[in-house]
């Protein structure tokens, strides 16, 4: 898993996949994004960039499915 350090936060592309929600975390939202790079604003699946905008510091990102164009990306807050 990966903790964004600030909104925004690039390398949040460097995401681990993971099979099932980490022990002590909670999901909070799943994201699809486009992986090819050929995606348009105006697809269901987000741009890089349109993701970038939904990057929140604090919060945990890690990749729960992938497909041959497109991946689902968890996002993950600890659970205190």
């Amino acid at each position: 898993m990966f903790k964004a350090k600030t909104d925004g936060d690039k390398n949040v592309f460097k995401v681990k996949e993971v099979d099932e929600t980490p022990e002590g975390f909670t999901e909070t939202n799943e994201y699809f994004i486009d992986s090819s790079g050929f995606g348009g604003d105006d697809e269901p699946a987000l741009t890089p960039d349109q993701f970038l905008k939904k990057v929140k510091a604090g919060k945990y990102y890690a990749i729960t499915g992938q497909g041959q164009f497109q991946v689902f990306v968890g996002e993950y807050e600890k659970i205190t």
